[in-house]
């Protein structure tokens, strides 16, 4: 069952190219923000490892509900 992260591309980075490898690893995009610098995306299990060490993404984690209260 594939799981939804949230990658955050480093400022000045092409957001378009960490996209084409998300899509070339076997990720889905299913969202793209234009107030962040950040995508969602849906991966096998075994695919988002590869964003560990790519030099253009800031970060990545698990997409989750966050509440305010």
């Amino acid at each position: 069952m594939p799981t939804t992260y949230i990658i955050t591309v480093k400022k000045g980075e092409s957001k378009d190219e960490v996209k084409e490898h998300v899509e070339q690893s076997g990720g889905k995009i299913t969202h793209d923000y234009t107030l962040i610098h950040a995508f969602a995306a849906e991966f096998p299990d075994d695919a988002v490892t590869t964003f560990q060490d790519h030099p253009k993404v800031e970060a990545w984690e698990r997409d989750q509900v966050v509440t305010t209260q």
